[in-house]
């Protein structure tokens, strides 16, 4: 990722990394639908969060009618915990929700910035890192933070969320290496 982000790269490294997170994406909201009506997920599950439909637009523009790439391992075996995820634990599907949207709020601002400037990307296929209807991130990030520590979990929850939310983060780690 400091590779991709330092410029050091091509435009073909940051496509790789969107193709990946496509599948990933499409799994994330595929899943969401089954813990929509949870109480756990009050304040969190927005539509304008959704990046199915830019990363399908930002690839469109980049691949130049290139075959999609398959998911790695690593990005199956990320896709496989997601959608492997019990009904009855809406605290666990929490967990990637923030990791991955609070991360393309914050973080991803940056690689979009970054990805435009180093490898030519044009503003209109930086879709992915745009959230229509969503001006102001910082305010966002806040109301998100609070919906988070006021959510009804139990305390059994909350350790099942950091416990998930830590796979989480070697999940993303792998599919990042995976690129490599």
């Amino acid at each position: 990722m400091g590779d991709l982000l330092g410029g050091k790269l091509d435009r073909g490294a940051y496509v790789a990394l969107l193709e990946q997170y496509l599948h990933l994406y499409r799994a994330l909201e595929e899943t969401e639908r089954r813990f929509a009506d949870a109480p756990e997920q009050a304040g969190v599950l927005d539509s304008r969060l959704d990046r199915v439909d830019s990363l399908e637009a930002d690839l469109a523009d980049l691949r130049e009618g290139a075959t999609p790439a398959a998911p790695t391992a690593a990005t199956a075996e990320y896709v496989e915990r997601l959608t492997a995820l019990l009904a009855d634990a809406p605290e666990r599907y929490f967990a990637h929700h923030y990791l991955r949207y609070l991360g393309d709020l914050s973080g991803g601002q940056v690689i979009g910035r970054l990805a435009g400037r180093h490898y030519e990307i044009p503003a209109e296929s930086l879709r992915t890192w745009r959230f229509e209807g969503i001006e102001k991130h910082k305010p966002y990030k806040d109301q998100y933070r609070v919906a988070l520590d006021t959510a009804p979990l139990t305390e059994a929850q909350r350790e099942a969320f950091i416990d998930e939310a830590q796979a989480g983060f070697l999940l993303a780690k792998k599919l990042f290496d995976s690129l490599a």
